[in-house]
């Protein structure tokens, strides 16, 4: 893409700029209540799209490829590419349609679950027409190919760390979370792995490879070990889902699973290995941190 059309920062907040507006599942449910449809939009909830995420990274606009955020300030920014261009969040750019790699589309029926591309720990669960964003905690990253929650030792994503404005004057180093031979090379938005000599670890503190006694890396042992789990079909959910909104629940008998309820429907969802539901923050995480 010619130097002409790539994003430019200064010129789109120039143009038009929107903080980012997104559905409450509290304002979905009142909305219901009230008789008024349903909205389609992304539901946050508590949730920041911009938080842990490296600032001047573009995300995608879940529901319009034409649309984008840029994250300023921990702020998400609401743009536009112009037409007929869509974005791609791999390559941090707008560009002709038919190279555009967009998001997922949510099911009206099925459950549809997708990497928040660019984050990292965020996803989309969709059901019924609802899009729902989720965050993993503890440092725990989400797993597009079991789509959970899952170590990152089993993941290994960096770019959130990654932003399209870093240049050959600014390179940008990020340390590999599954390997301390590997690490991470940010360029134009692209995180590219590279690898140290046999017998050398990558270390922040130089960003350079060194001899392993010299070298800050360190990655848990015990989590190397973990598997990651498989991706399952959801099932349908053992209990009676409230007739609107959007709501999750701990599972009646086991602490490594949960109820999603949408509309009354209900799916029963899993956690990785390794990991327990927790009802207060809704989201799997280690057992150590659930609060029973």
């Amino acid at each position: 893409m010619t130097g002409a059309k790539r994003l430019s920062i200064l010129g789109l907040l120039l143009c038009s700029h929107f903080l980012v507006k997104a559905v409450d599942a509290n304002d979905l449910q009142a909305r219901e209540d009230d008789g008024a449809p349903a909205s389609n939009d992304l539901i946050l909830g508590n949730l920041s799209l911009c938080e842990n995420v490296a600032d001047s990274v573009f995300l995608p606009y879940v529901g319009d490829c034409n649309k984008y955020y840029l994250c300023r300030y921990g702020e998400a920014i609401e743009l536009q590419c112009e037409w007929p261009y869509l974005f791609s969040a791999p390559i941090q750019s707008c560009v002709n349609p038919t190279q555009a790699q967009c998001l997922p589309t949510c099911s009206n029926f099925q459950l549809t679950t997708f990497s928040y591309e660019r984050t990292c720990t965020k996803y989309v669960l969709c059901y019924y027409g609802h899009p729902v964003l989720r965050e993993c905690m503890d440092g725990l990253q989400y797993n597009a190919k079991t789509d959970r929650c899952d170590f990152p030792q089993n993941v290994d994503c960096v770019e959130s760390e990654c932003s399209i404005y870093y240049n050959a004057y600014q390179l940008h180093y990020v340390p590999s979370k599954v390997s301390c031979e590997k690490y991470f090379l940010c360029g134009n938005g692209v995180p590219r792995q590279q690898t140290c000599t046999p017998g050398l670890y990558f270390s922040t503190k130089c960003n350079c490879c060194v001899l392993p006694s010299n070298s800050d890396c360190q990655i848990p042992s015990r989590k190397k070990i973990v598997q990651p789990f498989s991706r399952l079909s959801p099932r349908i959910a053992d209990i009676m889902c409230p007739s609107a909104g959007v709501h999750f629940y701990s599972h009646e008998s086991r602490k490594d699973a949960y109820y999603f309820c949408v509309d009354g429907h209900g799916l029963t969802l899993d956690c990785s290995p390794g990991l327990w539901y927790d009802g207060k923050e809704q989201e799997c995480r280690e057992p150590k941190n659930v609060e029973l």
